[in-house]
Formats: structure tokens, C-alpha cells, sequence
């Protein structure tokens, strides 16, 4: 009969076979080959404490690492005194389980054996999970090494929680746990907060490892959970039944996957020519028309944004006549969000947009639970496979409106009144700034924020050179006012000069063509990407009114580069671009990619302020803000994202 140390050297033997064909190590990696300035480095002990046998990798120093295979499995002939040495330990083990700790180095989150290498090999051998050793921590110095810079955000995370059985492979990922979490860094986790903690982590590993089998997905396990967390919330992981996390991991293993590839969010960036007629099977047997709902966090007449919104799901109904049926849905309460957007999937309707990206994680959430419904939220940066978004690139009218503020002005300052500081409004203070300064070098962009808590409305800068104000882009039929858009401030007499408008129903209108005519698939969608709709002026989702106060020459020039950035002649982030600390963030002969103007968290050279602290806002700006707020822990990488600038559709 076969025994343990035979088993086991076959195992051996297929990794270092394995490793050999592919040119790798096939033996213990040794950290003193590692890290040659390994007896220089920091020490600090750990003391006694459960290692995961996952992340033992290798020895501290060269001794026997030849014994064993990269996978710890004993590699020395069968019949040696080395085998007879591991049967014993491995008969000893399965009879009274291990008693004696092993020592580790720990460096980069990875151990490193000084004494205890049989004891390792047959506790993996036995598919343990853990095995206690007496740890001394090995401190890298600091490098631009990714890894390395991720054990630096490991460490806190380490002080508050001693957790040291997940790890991430993005900036920010360590910080972001502790948000879904509900905890504060630099906050020491209790007793039962780590115990719920392993629960849910050790139960999803299960289920995604056993749905991982055989797929080898080049993110870790901590990467899939944190996934997981977004959609799928934290409150109930620790007490949900095994059964309910494997099929909540199977229904996102589309994200897991999208997660793999390094562009895999793709941004449809114009309509693109829709079927002008249905197909002969769809026109037998596809819908006559469609039912699509609208979930507002607030009234129309108390929103702008909400405003132009409803105004868009109008516009859909003129459009579609017949063929469309909406619902709109009020819901000032976040938390009944979820179980608004499970009504109306139960009501059939075939499209849910959500209009803030407040609703995102509710949206996720329903669409785990429901696979087919077609549910989109508004915003810029999310990355779900399963739930679509849609915005618009509001940089580009602010750009013209910034061209007629820079004209218009008599001093060169002109302020600017922005709301939420938010992925996506860098772009929109950007370009209106480059744009002032396109036609007035001197301009200079006076930053301030009506979501600040110590905003006052009745004084929203208190230069008084300033003489030109970019005010909130969009008011409620309650709200109308000379103070929105870009208007002047002259001899106490404000005057309106310019406008951005916005028509989200022609978003709304080509989304609902798409699913009446069958093709909603073909529409951007491709396999393991999310997709999200980013439409401009060359859609006519945008545009700019002006009033009469700008006079013929500057209202042709503005046409004109209306025009050119339509045709994608022009574009707004072209040439030499600095930021407020001067260094060069576009060269002279280079343009920001659409990747770059979506990732964008800095501000140019000509704007005289900054982005608030989320301490520093009123409260209920805050939830959106921790959302996508311009923070580095939410840092989006531009390498996930590709883009398709098709052609317009033509009516």
C-alpha cells in the first residue's frame, strides 16, 4: 500500500517537472537570494501566531530547499532516511495533530522558514489551512515596486485587524475593504468584528475557489471578495447560508472575469448608427413595444439634475409614441432604493435606469438576484459587467461656456461654482478653464463649493474683481434664476450669458430602440467588459444656449469650435497642460486620452483653489462623495478602459 511520503513525492515531482518545462525555479525560493540586503533590513517580531500555509512560500536561507519542490512536496528518494523522517512526522501528525510551532520570517505578506520545513510539508500535504509559527517581520525598504508599495498599505491594515490571509493587487484596495467593512483605519478591530470578518471570507473563499477550479484568474482571492462586497453589501455576509454565496458567486463570475483583463471597461462614446427597421424574426416575435422606469432620488420640480432627467424620459415618449410605456419612481429614501428597483423588475420593465450614482450599489445588488434585468445608473466610473452606466461629457460644454467667460470678463477673474467633488468634475473645471484661457491668457478660475458646509448662497465669492461667474449648470422649474450657468456681475446687475443643456433622452431613446429591435447585445456590449455610454455635443445629448449679450464675433467663434470638437477636429485636452504644482500633465505635443479626462484628479495652473475634504461638506453631499469622490483610495486606473468613437446616428 502506497504511504503518505510516496503520495506526496508524486505531487513533487509534477511541480518541479511542471516548473522546469516552464523555465521557473522548481525549488523553494530562498529570501536571502531574494533580498541580498536581508541582514541589513528592520526586524520586528510578530511573536506566536496562526500563518497561513498559503502564504508560506519558501526558506530563509539556502539549507535542504533542494529536499523540496516549489510546492513544499519532498522531492529526496523514496527508502532515504529524509522519507522516513517525514512518515514519521506525517503518521505522528494524523494521529495527534502538530504541537510544535514553526519560525518564519514574514516579508512582503509571504513566509519564510527558518526551522520547520517537514512540519510545513506534510501540513500542506494534509491540505491545512493554517499552522502556527513564531514570526520575526522583515521591513523592504520602500520601492516604486507595486508589491511593495502595496505591503506598505498592508501594514496598517495588519496594526488594527492582525488579518494577514487575504491580499489585493490594487492601490487602495486595503482602505477600501475597511469602508465596506465599516470600520475606520487606524480603528483596532474587536474581537467580533474579526470573527464575522473570517466567516464571510473564509465562506466566499470556499465557494470561489471551488468555481475557480481549473480557471487560474490572475487576481487573488481578496481582489474577488472585495468585488463581491461592492455588489453584494457586507451587513449580512457573516451570517448568509453557503448555499445563497455560491450562487451570488456565480452570478458574478462575469465580474471576476472582467476583472482579469487590463481593458475592461469600454466606453461607447458616440450613438452609433441604429438598424433603420427590425429584422423579419423580430418584427414577428420581438416586443411591440417596451416598458422602461426611472428611479429619482427627488421630485423633478425640487432637482435640477432630476429636472432634465424627466425631461429626457419625456422626450422618449414623444420619440416612441406607442412603442414605449414609463414609469417614474420618487424615492427620497436611500435604503428603500433596492427594494424599489425589485418592484419595478417585477413589474417587467425591460429597462431601470437609475439616476444617481447613489443607486449603484442598490442596482447591483438586484441585479445578482436577477441576471437578465437590464438596469443602467447614472455615473461615470462605474465598472460592473452586469449593470451598465451612462453620463455625459460635460467637460466639452464647459469648455465653450468657458471661452465666453474668458471674452466676457473685464479683470481676468471669473469664479466658478462647482457642487460635488467627484470623479468627473476635474474635467468640467478643466476644460472651462483652458477655455477661458484660450481667448484670455490672464484669465485666472476662482474655485469654490456650494456642497461646502460653510457655503453662503448669498455670497459665493467674495473677490470682488470677480465679474464673470460659472454658477450650478442645471435649476428646477422652482429654481429659476438668473444665477445658473455662466452670467456677469457688473454695478451689483447680473446678466445671463450662457447655458449647458442636456438631453438624457437621447440616451434613453437609443437604449430603447435597442431592446425593441433585438439588439441590445450588439450595442457595445462584448464579452467579460462592462460597458459604459459617455455621449457629447456629436450626439446632440449636449449643447450650449446663449444669450444676447454675446455679441456675433464671439458667439462665430464659439460655433466654430463647437463644430470642430462635434466632428472630433478639435479636442479640448490637447497640448502643454500643468497643474497647480506646474508639473506637465500633457505635453506640448500630446492630448489626454478619453481614459486619462475620466481618471483626471488634479486641476490646472490657472484655477486658484482645491478639492474640499469629505469632512468639510455638508452631510448630504457626503454618501455621493464617499462613493467617487476624487480620493486615491478610489483612483481609477486608466488602463481598464477602452473606447470606440463611432459615428453619430443620422436621422
Amino acid at each position: 500500500m502506497e504511504d503518505g511520503y510516496s503520495r506526496a513525492r508524486k505531487l513533487a515531482l509534477k511541480e518541479y517537472h511542471a516548473r522546469m518545462q516552464r523555465h521557473e525555479n522548481p525549488f523553494l525560493p530562498v529570501l536571502a537570494e531574494i533580498d541580498e540586503s536581508l541582514n541589513a533590513l528592520s526586524r520586528v517580531s510578530l511573536g506566536l501566531i496562526q500563518v497561513p500555509l498559503s502564504k508560506v512560500v519558501g526558506t530563509a536561507s539556502k539549507g535542504r530547499t533542494n529536499a523540496f519542490a516549489a510546492n513544499f512536496m519532498p522531492l529526496l528518494d523514496q527508502g532515504s532516511e529524509f522519507s522516513a523522517k517525514w512518515n514519521t512526522l506525517y503518521n505522528s501528525v494524523v494521529e495527534d495533530g502538530l504541537r510544535q510551532p514553526v519560525k518564519a520570517y514574514e516579508y512582503l505578506n509571504k513566509y519564510y522558514l527558518v526551522e520547520g520545513n517537514k512540519r510545513v510539508s506534510v501540513m500542506k500535504y494534509l491540505d491545512a489551512v493554517s499552522i502556527e509559527a513564531e514570526v520575526t517581520r522583515v521591513l523592504p525598504a520602500r520601492t516604486d515596486d507595486p508589491e511593495n508599495q502595496m505591503y506598505f498599505e498592508f501594514l496598517p491594515f495588519y496594526a488594527d485587524t492582525k488579518i494577514n490571509y487575504l491580499w489585493f493587487t490594487k492601490p487602495g484596495s486595503f482602505l477600501r475593504l475597511c469602508e465596506l467593512t465599516g470600520h475606520t483605519p487606524g480603528e483596532k478591530w474587536s474581537g467580533e468584528a474579526l470573527t464575522d470578518f473570517q466567516a464571510a471570507y473564509m465562506r466566499f473563499r470556499a465557494a470561489y475557489k471551488a468555481k475557480e477550479a481549473g480557471r487560474n484568474l490572475p487576481i487573488t482571492t481578496g481582489d474577488a471578495f472585495l468585488i463581491y462586497l461592492k455588489a453584494c453589501g457586507y451587513a449580512d455576509a457573516p451570517k448568509k447560508l453557503d448555499r445563497v454565496i455560491r450562487d451570488e458567486v456565480a452570478a458574478l463570475w462575469g465580474e471576476f472575469e472582467k476583472d482579469k483583463q487590463p481593458e475592461n471597461v469600454a466606453l461607447i462614446m458616440q450613438p452609433g448608427e441604429l438598424k433603420q427597421g427590425k429584422s423579419l424574426l423580430n418584427t414577428l416575435f420581438g416586443p411591440t413595444f417596451v416598458k422602461v422606469a426611472f428611479l429619482y432620488s427627488r421630485e423633478p420640480s425640487d432637482s435640477g439634475w432630476i429636472y432634465w432627467h424627466d425631461l429626457g424620459r419625456i422626450n422618449l415618449e414623444n420619440e416612441l409614441g406607442n412603442q414605449v410605456v414609463t414609469t417614474a419612481v420618487v424615492c427620497k429614501d436611500p435604503g428603500q432604493y433596492e427594494a424599489e428597483i425589485e418592484r419595478l423588475i417585477a413589474e417587467d420593465n425591460a429597462l431601470i435606469f437609475t439616476t444617481s450614482p447613489v443607486m449603484l450599489e442598490a442596482s447591483m445588488k438586484a441585479s445578482v438576484r436577477h441576471p437578465s434585468a437590464r438596469i443602467l445608473n447614472c455615473s461615470l466610473l462605474a465598472s460592473w459587467q452586469r449593470v451598465r452606466s451612462y453620463y455625459l461629457r460635460i467637460y466639452e460644454a464647459k469648455f465653450l461656456v468657458g471661452m465666453i467667460a474668458g471674452a466676457m470678463t473685464e479683470t481676468g477673474h471669473i469664479g466658478y461654482l462647482a457642487d460635488y467633488p467627484i470623479f468627473g468634475m476635474a474635467s468640467s473645471i478643466n476644460a472651462f478653464a483652458m477655455g477661458a484661457r484660450m481667448v484670455n491668457p490672464r484669465a485666472k478660475v476662482i474655485l469654490e463649493w456650494s456642497t461646502r458646509r460653510e457655503f453662503d448662497p448669498e455670497q459665493p465669492f467674495a473677490d470682488p474683481k470677480i465679474d464673470v461667474i460659472s454658477s450650478l449648470d442645471v435649476s428646477a422649474p422652482r429654481h429659476q434664476d438668473v444665477e445658473y450657468g455662466l452670467y456677469s456681475v457688473r454695478n451689483g446687475e447680473k446678466r445671463s450669458l450662457a447655458i449647458p443643456v442636456f438631453d438624457w433622452g437621447r440616451i434613453y431613446e437609443s437604449l430603447a430602440r435597442s431592446v425593441l429591435m433585438g439588439n441590445w447585445k450588439d450595442v457595445g456590449a462584448e464579452p467579460s467588459k462592462a460597458v459604459n455610454y459617455w455621449w457629447g455635443l456629436s450626439s446632440d445629448a449636449i449643447d450650449i444656449v446663449m444669450s444676447e449679450d454675446v455679441g456675433s464675433g464671439l458667439r462665430r467663434l464659439v460655433e466654430l469650435v463647437k463644430a470642430h470638437i462635434r466632428e472630433g477636429v478639435f479636442w479640448p485636452f490637447e497640448g502643454l497642460m500643468r497643474d497647480q504644482a506646474g508639473v506637465a500633465r500633457c505635453p506640448a505635443d500630446g492630448r489626454l486620452s478619453p481614459a486619462d479626462v475620466i481618471a483626471m484628479n488634479w486641476l490646472t495652473d490657472n484655477v486658484v483653489g482645491g478639492f474640499p475634504e469629505t469632512s468639510a461638506l455638508k452631510s448630504e453631499a457626503r454618501a455621493l462623495v464617499e462613493l467617487q469622490g476624487i480620493r486615491e483610495v478610489d483612483l481609477p486606473d486608466a488602463s481598464q478602459f477602452s473606447w470606440k468613437e463611432e459615428e453619430s446616428e443620422k436621422n
